[in-house]
């Protein structure tokens, strides 16, 4: 961008005229013309913009307010610590604020913490992801802005390499400190309704990261139009590890694409663009660039394999015990679209890495097998009160591989994202799982919705929103940093502990909720007017809206003071108690 003083240009041209010899009065009198109709020009735009802008007004209408720059992160007042709940002997404290769409951290051997802006979120808001260093002297500065496509959801220091491994929409690169972005595995089917995730690298040398599925339950249709993709990208769709045989089942709908015929139907099958049937015994063939399944590659991107498969969304991924055990969070599935599935929980499962260069991946049920690895066939505990004609889901897939089960399931709609296992006793819980949990989309995604205010019998609750402690030996869990009250500005996706292990590190997106009115009149405001034309199809009911500037890095450490209780403290060992002593609901045994 080209900034210019629009004073001192007018003095030098006030200069170069002053200094021109006329000798005929008719040129002062062409150069007092030409003033003058500049003059007029300049006021009848004056009048044009005013004009527009009390028209804009009138209507309701301004321009977009700017992101905040660089230069202006952590300007204003720090947020406030009163709104969490944290265990005795723990404070926490933030770091970075301002910050637009933040998703993730990691650490360099000299104390550098980078920053991801990831640059996408749902609802439709993409400012420009960029990576951005905080220096040992707190000093902030922008090492990439371009060639990164949003959402970026995670980055790993490579310490080989002294570079960044960054999982960003449909391509995994190496970042070196200097900013120069080398792509290492590209073509990763990420341009649906989830992403590639987490990257976590294990004691083999190898690199093992999530990739999301297309689609919420296999099927693409009314609600792919509503998380964009559908419109721009009408071919695409879900892609298993195997090949795999359908039972032919489709599912009849409005075509989004033809608005303008109302009497226009789609009918799309399973693992097939939308608009496209299917029949019985067709077979679907697999790639190692699947959806749904966890994927492992060299350090330079090379001999991909796929290490498990049938997971929906996997965000979370991280390394366990002495590297042969993989810990990943998984997405449960929404009701929405034209195969709805209700009560399906987000859940943690725990891979066995020891022979996956040998065998084949292992299977863990989607689209098919929900919750506790319960099969959906005839199943009424998932059926959905918005499923089309109230039909039970049915199998999509014949002869499934066996199904393996979750460790743990941590609730419905709490959107979980990025883990991290502590491994220094001086922060506490070694070799624990911390998990964030993003918070829910409902009503967009689920029919519950979060009422923020009391109404006789009824007080509000919290989905999600948390950062929870798990078990990874028992799948048991508990609270470790949760909201005292309904706060929409602590989203936690990023999870990271620092390299020294004593402080914890969590990384909130930003406001982030779900409306039926267009907040206004910019996404920084909260008060609100009544949408028109909100919809971006007429059955959906709601839409994401995400706000810019409001990301904040909080970092958690244990308070050493001569009021304190030792590291081996009695908090620290009743919440390792109360983690183990938790189970997971009788009703979610079966």
């Amino acid at each position: 961008m080209t900034y210019f003083n629009m004073d001192t240009d007018r003095n030098r041209k006030k200069y170069l005229i002053k200094g021109k010899k006329f000798d005929m009065m008719c040129e002062y009198k062409q150069i007092i013309s030409i003033s003058m109709a500049a003059l007029l020009i300049l006021s009848s735009l004056a009048v044009s913009l005013s004009l527009s802008y009390e028209t804009s007004k009138a209507f309701g209408i301004r321009l977009p307010e700017p992101l905040v720059p660089q230069g202006l992160i952590n300007l204003g007042k720090k947020p406030s610590t009163d709104i969490f709940n944290i265990p005795p002997g723990y404070k926490i404290e933030p770091v970075l604020w301002n910050l637009t769409l933040p998703s993730t951290v990691a650490f360099d051997d000299n104390g550098s913490m980078y920053i991801s802006e990831a640059g996408y979120s749902y609802g439709g808001f993409h400012p420009d992801p960029r990576i951005l260093k905080m220096d040992s002297t707190g000093t902030v500065s922008v090492v990439a802005d371009r060639q990164l496509n949003g959402p970026i959801t995670d980055m790993e220091f490579n310490k080989k390499t002294a570079t960044l491994y960054v999982s960003h929409r449909g391509v995994i690169s190496s970042v070196d400190l200097t900013g120069r972005v080398k792509d290492l595995i590209v073509g990763l089917p990420s341009m649906g309704d989830h992403q590639n995730n987490q990257i976590a690298f294990g004691p083999d040398g190898r690199m093992y990261f999530g990739q999301g599925t297309v689609t919420n339950t296999g099927i693409a249709g009314e609600d792919s139009y509503a998380y964009e993709w559908l419109k721009t990208s009408p071919l695409l769709h879900d892609i298993p590890a195997e090949n795999i045989t359908l039972t032919g089942q489709n599912f009849h709908t409005v075509n989004p694409l033809t608005p303008e015929d109302l009497h226009d139907y789609a009918t799309t099958g399973a693992y097939v663009p939308f608009n496209q049937s299917t029949t019985d015994g067709q077979v679907i063939k697999g790639n190692v660039k699947c959806s749904g399944c966890i994927i492992s590659a060299n350090e330079n991107g090379t001999d991909l394999k796929v290490i498990a498969w049938g997971l929906r969304n996997p965000y979370g991924v991280a390394i366990i015990g002495d590297g042969t055990k993989l810990l990943v969070t998984n997405n449960g599935a929404d009701e929405r679209g034209s195969r709805p599935i209700a009560n399906d929980y987000d859940k943690v499962f725990k891979i066995d890495l020891t022979n996956s260069s040998s065998s084949s991946p292992k299977y863990y049920g989607w689209p098919d097998y929900f919750n506790n690895s319960q099969a959906v066939e005839n199943n009424s505990k998932f059926l959905s009160t918005s499923s089309p004609n109230n039909q039970i889901p049915q199998f999509l897939i014949k002869n499934h591989p066996p199904v393996g089960k979750p460790l743990s399931l941590l609730g419905e709609g709490v959107a979980v994202t990025q883990i991290a296992i502590s491994k220094n006793s001086s922060f506490g819980f070694p070799n624990m799982a911390f998990i964030g949990e993003f918070g829910t989309a409902a009503p967009l995604i689920h029919p519950f919705a979060q009422i923020t205010q009391k109404q006789p019998g009824f007080t509000p609750e919290i989905k999600g929103q948390k950062v929870v402690l798990l078990n990874p030996q028992t799948g048991n869990y508990t609270d470790f940093l949760s909201l005292k009250k309904i706060d929409k500005s602590f989203r936690p996706t990023g999870i990271k502990f620092n390299p020294q292990g004593d402080a914890l590190y969590i990384i909130s997106n930003g406001k982030f909720e779900i409306t039926t009115d267009v907040p206004g009149p910019a996404s920084g405001l909260d008060h609100y007017r009544t949408g028109k034309g909100l919809y971006p199809f007429a059955s959906l009911h709601a839409t994401a809206w995400p706000y810019a500037n409001t990301g904040v890095i909080w970092k958690i450490t244990k308070i050493n003071n001569d009021n304190n209780i030792s590291n081996k403290s009695v908090n620290t060992n009743s919440i390792i108690r109360n983690v183990s002593t938790i189970t997971i609901p009788k009703n979610m045994e079966k």
